[in-house]
């Protein structure tokens, strides 16, 4: 296959590395000198793109005449980001897509777009209005251009050099005690290759762990596994239970994660 990866950030450049290992030719783009070297090093066709340029985004001629079997889309929203900087960064990003084939788009959005409530939350469950406003803005501007791209919501990312424990070695943490709502990168890259497979066109996913412990027994026994020290102390302030379901990726895929908790990180 040919596949384009915008946007190789820690889950991009792992996606990279896994089709790389299967045989398929993988390019990814980058805003980094630092990671196009890497990108080079790890046989990925690199290629520098930031949207957030006032100059549009080009895709290079390569791009515009290689037919991709998939298109990743792992362009992030940050709390940091404005409504309108968001809005400008994927105007440029739908003008780059306009130019390239593909016959599968798949964008990372994230369980950050719903809103901090103790209830199960499904992909229908809440109104547009409770929808965080900017993570809403990228999934609809592209689904209003794409009908066929798949969003997938991506649960905290955790898996090989990401430990949970790490985090709060010696510290008050103020989360212990909200259910977890996570996915292991390796979960996440197995969804999109059964997506493939199964030539999945349209969806919207959660892809979060099925099991939802609270984050202290989370910190605990990644902690032990991995050598790292326990945090200083809990606060039981903040119980949210907030469970976000993957129920429709399963029943849609089949899947079965290699990972059904956070506690086997």
């Amino acid at each position: 296959m040919n596949v384009l990866i915008i946007g190789c950030g820690w889950v991009g450049t792992y996606a990279a590395g896994e089709m790389l290992g299967e045989g398929h030719r993988v390019w990814g783009t980058t805003t980094s000198t630092e990671k196009f070297v890497k990108l080079t090093e790890m046989g990925v066709t690199p290629v520098m793109v930031n949207f957030d340029d006032a100059v549009p985004a080009v895709p290079t001629a390569e791009l515009r005449d290689t037919p991709f079997d998939v298109v990743i889309i792992s362009v992030p929203i940050t709390y940091k980001d404005s409504l309108e900087g968001v809005r400008s960064r994927f105007t440029s990003l739908l003008g780059f897509l306009t130019s390239l084939q593909f016959r599968q788009l798949f964008f990372f959005g994230s369980v950050g777009i719903y809103p901090k409530v103790s209830a199960t939350i499904t992909e229908d469950s809440l109104p547009e209005s409770d929808l965080e406003p900017k993570l809403l803005l990228g999934e609809s501007m592209l689904r209003a251009q794409h009908k066929q791209v798949n969003l997938l919501r991506l649960g905290g990312l955790f898996g090989l050099e990401r430990v949970m424990a790490k985090h709060f070695v010696g510290k008050i943490c103020e989360i212990g005690y909200q259910t977890a709502n996570f996915v292991h990168v390796e979960d996440i890259y197995r969804v999109i290759r059964a997506m493939i497979a199964q030539e999945t066109q349209g969806k919207t996913y959660n892809v979060v762990s099925p099991e939802h412990p609270l984050k202290k027994d989370v910190i605990a026994v990644s902690a032990e596994k991995y050598g790292y020290g326990l945090p200083a102390g809990y606060t039981d302030t903040d119980q949210t239970a907030k469970v976000v379901s993957p129920e429709r990726l399963i029943h849609d895929l089949g899947y079965q994660f290699v990972y059904p908790s956070p506690l086997y990180f």
